[in-house]
């Protein structure tokens, strides 16, 4: 009898313990639960994005997704904020796409790609199925001639073992898909065609690097392989910007890294004839030994250079923005961004420019707001206007169970 007395003591006080320890696990377990559940604050629904006047009341738009293993694991989040002219930010919700981003036509309808699907949107709403999911876009884009926007997808290695990205192209009217069998260091647009730069064999050490077309003809694609990339000596290359063009020649940004002196790095404009192909690299910076050119990555790869009246526009990750005149071949540094963060650490901050200026999504810790659009021109290198946005930072700390990165910035209308 004792004996059982002492048992249910025991016993008393195991449930004692127990209980608010349960307390705490259950209490810890709903408070995750509802902040999972909890809405993003400031959305906009599918039946608003639809309407024909949507676009014509927004003057930017960012592009966030979660990274391609949270998108396989069904746990991905792609967000599209637009801001509007009274700066407020509103977000619209999909399916999320590593390194996506953005595509405009001449007539401001707006490309939206998820993992799943293509979204048109502007004077009319049209959506199209991707044939299967795609986890990590390449480049999106709008070839004028055509009227065809596109959308590249790094697919990976196939069956066969050999590097492949996903090309869907097309209008309202509907998407094709097509492959290209090789891996892309950079792309960019002509006014008929999309213009590669492709390594032939990423499991080959040294395997050239190719420049190549994909042109359109009867709905169908062709890819044709115009010439191999010259760069004097034994390098690693690493594409820092689109490929732009004019009349004459084609140009990106390059940083090249000699393979025997890893210390011996260097930013270079690679020129290229469009017709003979013929080849010209024009330094535009030396990388000093023990300086790190990690800092020196731009804010975004495919945003990061500019074509305007005859001079090439680049912006590198520490806000030094420079110039390669197209018929002189001078490059000099025109200006730098003010209050720069040294530091690798970004806040999602993005460049963008258009016509005759640089706009920049910036962050700011002592703003209430915590983000801004900066405008500068690039005639004189002035800031010209600061637009703090009502609502980003809201949005994006409603997402702290996912984990978001910007990819793209534009402004629209």
């Amino acid at each position: 009898m004792l004996e059982s007395k002492k048992g249910d003591k025991m016993r008393k006080k195991i449930y004692l313990i127990l209980i608010p320890v349960l307390i705490v696990i259950g209490g810890t377990i709903l408070y995750y639960a509802i902040d999972y559940l909890k809405p993003i604050p400031h959305s906009l629904s599918q039946e608003t994005i639809e309407k024909s006047d949507f676009l014509k009341k927004q003057k930017a738009a960012v592009y966030f997704s979660t990274t391609s293993d949270q998108d396989i694991g069904g746990d991905g989040l792609g967000l599209t904020v637009f801001i509007d002219r009274k700066n407020q930010a509103k977000s619209f919700s999909s399916k999320g796409l590593e390194l996506n981003n953005l595509a405009v036509s001449p007539q401001n309808d707006l490309l939206l790609v998820d993992s799943e699907k293509m979204r048109l949107i502007g004077s009319s709403y049209k959506e199209f199925d991707l044939k299967k999911p795609q986890y990590m876009g390449e480049q999106t884009g709008y070839i004028p001639k055509k009227q065809l926007f596109f959308s590249l997808f790094n697919t990976g290695f196939d069956k066969q073992n050999k590097y492949t990205y996903t090309l869907s192209y097309g209008n309202k009217s509907g998407f094709k898909e097509a492959t290209i069998p090789f891996y892309i260091n950079a792309a960019g647009t002509d006014q008929d065609r999309i213009v590669l730069l492709t390594t032939q064999n990423v499991q080959e050490e040294n395997s050239p690097m190719r420049i190549q077309d994909v042109t359109f003809s009867s709905g169908k694609m062709k890819l044709a392989a115009q010439a191999e990339l010259k760069i004097e000596g034994k390098n690693e290359i690493e594409a820092f910007s689109s490929i732009l063009s004019d009349s004459d020649y084609y140009y990106v940004v390059l940083k090249v890294s000699e393979i025997d002196h890893e210390e011996k790095n260097k930013l270079v404009m690679q020129r290229i004839d469009k017709n003979s192909f013929e080849q010209k690299t024009f330094l535009m910076y030396s990388y000093k030994k023990d300086e790190d050119s990690t800092t020196s990555i731009p804010y975004n790869i495919k945003n990061s250079s500019h074509l305007y009246k005859g001079i090439i526009y680049y912006i590198d990750g520490l806000g030094n923005i420079m110039t390669f005149d197209t018929k002189t071949t001078r490059i000099n540094k025109k200006f730098k961004l003010e209050q720069i963060n040294q530091e690798a650490t970004q806040h999602h901050e993005e460049s963008f420019f258009k016509e005759n200026f640089l706009y920049m999504l910036r962050y700011d810790p002592k703003s209430a707001e915590k983000y801004l659009i900066e405008t500068y021109s690039l005639s004189n290198g002035k800031k010209v206007t600061e637009s703090k946005i009502k609502g980003l930072a809201e949005i994006l700390n409603s997402t702290q169970t996912h984990d978001v990165f910007s990819y793209d910035f534009r402004m629209l209308n």
